[in-house]
């Protein structure tokens, strides 16, 4: 029997940002990978797929948004059920308009977070 994928991939160029969600994701159960830039996740995501990607949408190097859609449209990564970006911008348009499956403004709380990672997991994960 297959293990289900835990793994949770936060993309933010803020290191407290990444620390912060990374403790709120470890308490509930989920493996946190990590990256500084749009390409590192990129690269990263292309070598171990994650459930999910948290991703702001200032990365450097390749924004949040650009990353969503290279995400989404590349056969090696368009499997990852959940892509959310987060954004201190009201940008929630842009983010859906780029493939997201969910976004979030900053700043971030807990539970909201919690909720929204299971119910784009669960909302993508029933779709064909």
């Amino acid at each position: 029997m297959e293990t289900p994928n835990k793994i949770v991939m936060i993309a933010d160029s803020d290191q407290n940002v990444r620390n912060l969600i990374s403790r709120f994701l470890v308490d509930a159960g989920y493996i946190v990978s990590c990256a500084d830039d749009g390409y590192k996740a990129l690269d990263s995501a292309r070598l171990a797929p994650p459930m999910a990607i948290l991703a702001e949408v200032l990365l450097p190097r390749l924004d949040g948004l650009a990353l969503c859609r290279l995400i989404k449209s590349d056969s090696a990564t368009e499997n990852i059920t959940s892509v959310i970006v987060l954004s201190v911008l009201a940008a929630e348009d842009r983010a859906i308009k780029s493939g997201a499956d969910a976004f979030m403004q900053k700043p971030l709380e807990k539970n909201r977070l919690l909720k929204i990672l299971e119910e784009a997991h669960s909302k993508r994960g029933k779709q064909p």
